[in-house]
């Protein structure tokens, strides 16, 4: 049995890794997801502390107390983020890292300073205030990239803000990106969402990630549960 650990992307709480925790449950695995702190099931949470760091810490946390080992970690987006900072701290507790469609992070960089800039503009655009704390509101429902009109706005129902800190705050990495440990990417090519299709390129030229394309759009832990549920069956143990 597989412990799998799944982290999700911004706006997003937990409840976005659903169709994927019931199929690996149902494969016969141990799988949760956790909501990060002011976000999702967490948004009553959401202050001014709300950022990398604290997200960081409290993921940490939820590993160790409950002395969790040799798991595959998973970060959609910007989940992703979180889980190879999570990687770079406690490699001992990793047995792969997996991201899906999105960026691999560099120490000292910000996902401002990585995503292109034109995307940049019109996000820092949008910036509100909520709880004292700076974010950045979610995107209407057309733009989910889910094609079922039914399950986008099921999906768009359950979005929160999200803090600014997150986007503007440069990161620490004591470590490269991965910190040695097996990492898969899994790449969503159909459509391919702007702010992740630079990446696919860049992975595709480190030896050390194992690169998995599949025919689907960003948000494919939602929209397609069944290609993403395989993909992290096969993950080599």
């Amino acid at each position: 049995m597989t412990t799998y650990i799944c982290l999700p992307g911004a706006w997003m709480g937990a409840w976005s890794w659903t169709f994927i925790l019931q199929r690996l449950r149902a494969a016969g695995h141990a799988a949760r997801a956790l909501p990060f702190r002011g976000v999702g099931e967490r948004a009553a949470e959401l202050s001014p502390a709300c950022d990398n760091d604290l997200f960081l810490a409290d993921t940490i946390a939820a590993i160790e107390a409950e002395d969790l080992r040799d798991i595959v970690l998973v970060g959609h987006s910007f989940g992703s983020l979180i889980a190879t900072l999570v990687t770079d701290r406690i490699p001992e507790r990793i047995g792969h890292l997996v991201i899906i469609d999105g960026g691999i992070a560099q120490d000292g960089q910000s996902i401002f300073g990585r995503i292109p800039p034109e995307i940049v503009a019109k996000r820092k655009k949008l910036i509100k205030l909520v709880n004292d704390t700076e974010v950045l509101p979610f995107a209407p429902a057309g733009s989910l990239i889910i094609d079922d009109p039914e399950l986008a706005a099921w999906t768009h129902r359950q979005l929160t803000p999200h803090p600014v800190a997150c986007y503007t705050k440069p990161i620490r990495l004591h470590h490269p990106a991965g910190n040695g440990r097996p990492m898969t990417y899994i790449a969503c090519t159909n459509p391919r969402y702007p702010v992740s299709a630079g990446m696919h390129e860049k992975v595709q030229t480190m030896t050390h990630v194992r690169y998995r394309p599949i025919e689907a759009g960003h948000n494919c832990i939602i929209s397609a549960p069944d290609l993403v549920a395989n993909e992290l069956l096969e993950v080599p143990r």
